[in-house]
């Protein structure tokens, strides 16, 4: 797995966290800012929202 790939997978496992929350009615700071962290992140490795959905749009592991 390349580095691009590890960030990605980690942020698009933080949001699917924070989507999940947002079903309920209820999210997490902590777990919001962990989120925009790993994208901040994900983003210097040149991960885009296309690789986010490819990977959000994948059942759930």
């Amino acid at each position: 797995m390349t580095l691009k790939e590890s960030a990605a997978a980690d942020a698009a496992r933080r949001l699917r966290t924070v989507f999940d929350q947002l079903e309920t009615g209820r999210t997490s700071p902590d777990d919001v800012h962990a989120a925009n962290t790993a994208m901040d992140l994900a983003a210097v490795f040149g991960v885009t929202a296309h690789d986010y959905a490819a990977r959000l749009s994948t059942p759930k592991r």
